[in-house]
């Protein structure tokens, strides 16, 4: 009885050693810092294929402003990826072979850009939510350019610099919150510029469970490997 005591107990300590690393882990994406007045929120697009969860980053930016954390949102991106029951406007191929002759983005990106990049789920879409949620037109600022993380960030360092503003909270996806972070304090670090971290409630990945999805342990490793990839390029902090 005492051995079998023992060996239940074992067995509960190390899945909760197990869990406690991989909560760790999550958390190291999942990015939400000790929140401090700002001057604007920062809410990037992006869909992942659900309007909710596009929904619930402008949720989280709404709920923050209300919250007066900051008097601004600015809302970043020139699309999302289409959901299926939306009617998407496509971005034009010619405006993509446009993009890759300027750099902004990889010949390799231009044929699935071509069927999935919707310009009605960009920073417009996520302005009009906003306003929607009771948030007046002259506390949002856009900017509906932006084709990556880099171009979100050199793109809102304009609004920043042009509205002389300090201090932002960035709310993305919750994975997606460190790569954004670095890709904007290497931005915006040379002005000034404090970063406060506030992941979105999207409803789906969690830092607490995550790992338990076959589908986020692979979100997570793609955003290892993109940080990897970005860092070397120097995109990245």
């Amino acid at each position: 009885m005492t051995t079998m005591i023992l060996i239940i107990g074992f067995i509960s300590i190390g899945t909760c050693l197990t869990w406690l690393f991989w909560y760790l882990k999550g958390r190291r994406f999942a990015l939400r810092n000790h929140l401090q007045k700002a001057d604007a929120i920062v809410v990037l697009a992006g869909t992942r294929g659900s309007l909710e969860f596009l929904d619930g980053k402008i949720r989280t930016a709404v709920n923050l402003y209300h919250q007066g954390w900051a008097p601004y949102i600015i809302c970043s991106g020139k699309f999302s990826v289409k959901v299926d029951d939306k009617a998407p406007d496509l971005i034009p191929l010619h405006e993509l072979h446009e993009a890759f002759q300027q750099g902004r983005i990889q010949k390799k990106d231009i044929a699935n850009a071509a069927k999935k990049w919707d310009r009605n789920l960009g920073a417009v879409y996520l302005r009009d939510q906003a306003l929607a949620l009771n948030v007046p037109s002259e506390s949002i600022l856009i900017e509906d350019e932006s084709l990556h993380t880099r171009e979100n960030a050199a793109f809102v360092l304009h609004l920043l610099k042009k509205s002389n503003l300090s201090h932002i909270i960035i709310v993305t996806s919750p994975f997606h919150q460190l790569r954004t972070y670095l890709t904007f304090k290497k931005v915006l670090q040379p002005y000034g510029i404090i970063i406060t971290n506030y992941y979105a409630d999207t409803g789906e990945w969690h830092p607490f469970s995550w790992f338990l999805s076959k589908k986020h342990r692979n979100l997570v490793k793609s955003e290892v490997e993109r940080i990897q990839t970005y860092r070397k390029k120097g995109d990245l902090l």
